[in-house]
């Protein structure tokens, strides 16, 4: 592994072969950057890095901490990239906000994060109070907050996942993000045994048996934005259609892939083994060997800057 800095910032490549080719453009666009003004202006629209929060950083801490951009010594950046975000060295933090302004202002459920991932090897982390900008937000920070909102799921899909949930609540954003992992990982259901992820894991069981909407409604499952409702309920349908026809896992997650990183493109044509699988996202329709599959299609737009602004914490609140 090779880590590059750039004045303060600092990126994790992978080195040799292919991978290592591409890691020259990674390490060329990052050093580009003369400020961290310039690398959230530009880095949304071109080649996309995510802050993770190093090892050191997380286990030594005494209450979440907020992103900032005066502690960038903390982070990392990973390119938004295959091959660079992986379970060996990354994690995704799954977790309650408890309050509007902090997600856990006490540190209670951080430290029993910490008694958990301490024994364990890895070297990066990703919550999103920690590691994406939060209210108030300059235009740079809201751009590059925005396109993190857009490509979480490639850090999901990813990474290692942990979490620690208070009594259930049904949260949308919660439900979405353990469909997410175990519903794009050989034997993801199967290895979820605690007693406080049990609740998601049976829904997201349900959801296979009954429809995405139906246990939504039973439930009661709910968004803080109307947007992030509709979009989240679309994802799902798509992933519980995917599950249903038996797909393999890899091509799942190419599949998803597209649907991450084309989030403007109407139609995603994959090629598997078995076939041609063809998703259009705004029809709401999925072809595969034949047959189409319809799934509830994705909103079109999504808020404007400046509705986001206005939030108080914005849409990573859970």
């Amino acid at each position: 592994m090779l880590v590059v800095c750039s004045q303060r910032d600092s990126v994790l490549l992978p080195a040799g072969g292919t991978a290592g080719r591409v890691s020259v453009l990674q390490r060329d666009v990052l050093q580009s950057y003369t400020s961290l003004e310039d690398f959230l202006t530009d880095a949304p629209k071109t080649l996309m890095f995510w802050f993770f929060q190093r090892r050191m950083s997380f286990l030594s801490q005494k209450t979440m901490q907020k992103w900032s951009r005066d502690r960038l010594d903390d982070y990392v950046l990973l390119p938004a990239t295959n091959g660079f975000v992986t379970r060996t060295l990354c994690f995704f933090v799954s977790h309650f906000w408890h309050t509007k302004d902090d997600p856990d202002p006490n540190g209670k459920y951080l430290r029993l994060l910490q008694d958990t991932l301490r024994p364990q090897t890895w070297l990066y982390i990703w919550l999103d109070w920690t590691c994406a900008p939060q209210h108030p937000r300059t235009q740079v920070e809201q751009a590059y907050f925005l396109r993190t909102l857009q490509s979480v799921s490639g850090i999901i899909r990813n990474s290692g996942f942990v979490w620690y949930y208070p009594p259930f609540e049904p949260r949308l954003w919660i439900l979405y993000e353990v469909a997410e992992y175990t519903l794009t990982c050989d034997g993801g259901l199967e290895s979820i045994t605690t007693a406080n992820m049990r609740t998601f894991e049976d829904h997201v069981k349900e959801m296979l048996q009954i429809g995405v909407g139906p246990m939504l409604a039973k439930h009661g499952y709910r968004c803080t934005y109307e947007h992030d409702m509709k979009f989240l309920t679309s994802w799902l349908e798509c992933l519980v259609v995917f599950k249903k026809l038996n797909i393999d896992i890899f091509d799942i997650r190419v599949l998803l892939d597209h649907m991450t990183w084309r989030q403007t493109a109407k139609e995603l044509p994959v090629q598997t083994i078995k076939g041609r699988m063809k998703l259009r996202r705004y029809e709401g329709t999925f072809e595969f060997l034949g047959e189409l599959h319809m799934f509830t299609p994705f909103p079109q737009s999504r808020k404007t800057d400046n509705e986001f602004a206005n939030n108080e914490v914005g849409t990573l609140k859970r």
